[in-house]
C-alpha cells in the first residue's frame, strides 16, 4: 500500500517509521491500530485462560506479549499519530490542548494496566490471581483502547487531506 507524502513524493507507509520520518496522514494508520489494540485484549484474555487452565507459564508469556504489544501500539502512535495530529493542530492552541490532555490520561491507563499485570502470574505466586484485581486490569485495559477509540484517534481524522488537496 503506498500512499503521498505531504511533498507530493510517493512513499511506502510501511516504510521504517522514526523520529526523522515526515509527517503524513496514512488512512490505514487507524486500522492498523485497532487490530493491534485487539491483539492487546486478545493476549489479555489467552493468559487469563491459561492461568485458569493452570499453565501459569503460558500465562505469563501471553503477559508478557500483552506488555510488549502495548508498549509497540504506543511507540506506533508517538511516531505515526501523534507528530501528524500536531502538525494539523500548529495553529489549535485549544485543540493541541485537548489532545495532550486526552493522550496524557491514555498513558496513564496504559500504566495502571501495567503495574496491574505486572506480577498477575509470577513464577513466585503460582495460582489464579484474585478475581478482584484481574477484572480490574481488564477493565482498566478496556477503558484504554476505548478512550483511544473515541476520543484521540477521532484527531486522526482531522489530518486527512481535504478532498481539493488530494486532487
Amino acid at each position: 500500500m503506498a500512499g503521498k507524502a505531504d511533498a507530493g513524493e510517493a512513499h511506502d507507509v510501511h516504510a521504517a517509521f522514526d523520529w526523522s520520518a515526515p509527517w503524513r496522514h496514512d488512512p490505514g494508520l487507524i486500522e492498523e491500530l485497532r487490530r493491534a489494540n485487539r491483539g492487546l485484549m486478545m493476549s489479555y484474555s489467552v493468559a487469563l485462560h491459561a492461568g485458569r487452565r493452570g499453565s501459569f507459564e503460558a500465562a505469563a508469556l501471553a503477559i508478557s506479549r500483552c506488555v510488549r504489544q502495548l508498549h509497540e501500539v504506543q511507540r506506533t502512535e508517538a511516531l505515526r499519530l501523534y507528530p501528524t495530529i500536531a502538525r494539523r493542530l500548529a495553529d489549535d492552541v485549544e485543540g493541541a490542548a485537548t489532545v495532550t490532555s486526552l493522550r496524557r490520561e491514555a498513558n496513564a491507563l496504559a500504566r495502571h494496566f501495567m503495574r496491574l499485570v505486572e506480577g498477575l502470574f509470577s513464577r513466585g505466586r503460582p495460582g489464579m490471581p484474585p478475581a478482584a484485581l484481574v477484572d480490574e486490569a481488564r477493565a482498566v485495559l478496556q477503558r484504554y483502547l476505548d478512550e483511544k477509540e473515541s476520543r484521540l484517534y477521532r484527531f486522526y481524522a482531522l489530518t486527512a487531506p481535504a478532498d481539493s488537496d488530494a486532487a
